[in-house]
């Protein structure tokens, strides 16, 4: 039977999409690069060609969900809305379901803490540029008055991604909308908002800005 030669890029895909779906299934920490050969079955030096250990997949996996996050964040940052509306629609695309939050949920365990890191820094990281400028527009239009949009950003992303992170609050899932109004009533201060621009019943619709959000 002829070899199948795929593209680099396109075969890197396949090997992530069958460690993804791998990783989901039988778990992080159980799966070794054996079993994600055979999931993807590919050759061992081929597998080896594209990763070289379990982790660099783990952190390209990582790398691939925060980049979807960003890009579904960047969208809701530049419709047309006012930017109070377009913040929380922001924060409202940084959820994570499926899947990848399977996939996410297990960084939980104490085996996998640099991965659990990783995606929140990553995320955080991701998210602060767009949502400064989506304040920056609110200065403008007169919703905040913010001295440091990125400050505040960075500020209300860490709070919001740790307090309404259930894989750390383990056993607290009824305490997350009070955290999330929590959070975003705190955000209505560092941004200088008119207090229930952003707190209240539509902090409801939003879930925490990292990948943990269905975690």
């Amino acid at each position: 039977m002829p070899r199948i030669t795929k593209p680099a890029a396109e075969r890197r895909e396949e090997i992530l999409n069958a460690a993804a779906a791998l990783f989901t299934t039988k778990g992080v920490t159980a799966s070794t690069m054996n079993d994600i050969l055979g999931a993807v079955g590919v050759a061992k030096g081929t597998l080896y060609y594209h990763f070289t250990s379990k982790d660099e997949i783990l952190r390209s996996l990582i790398d691939r969900t925060v980049a979807e996050i960003a890009e579904r964040a960047a969208q809701a940052a530049a419709a047309p809305l006012p930017a109070p509306e377009r913040l929380l629609a922001v924060i409202a695309a940084a959820r994570v379901e499926g899947e990848a939050a399977e996939m996410i949920d297990d960084l939980h365990d104490a085996a996998n803490t640099q991965f659990h890191l990783r995606s929140l820094v990553s995320t955080i990281r991701a998210l602060t540029p767009i949502l400064v400028g989506v304040i920056e527009d609110g200065i403008d239009e007169g919703a905040f008055t913010c001295a440091d949009p990125r400050t505040a950003v960075e500020i209300i992303l860490t709070a919001g991604s740790m307090l309404t992170d259930e894989g750390i609050f383990t056993g607290e899932a009824d305490q997350r909308p009070r955290r999330m109004d929590g959070t975003l009533a705190a955000a209505e201060l560092l941004l200088g908002a008119t207090p229930g621009t952003l707190a209240g019943p539509i902090a409801s619709a939003t879930s925490p800005a990292t990948p943990e959000a269905d975690s």
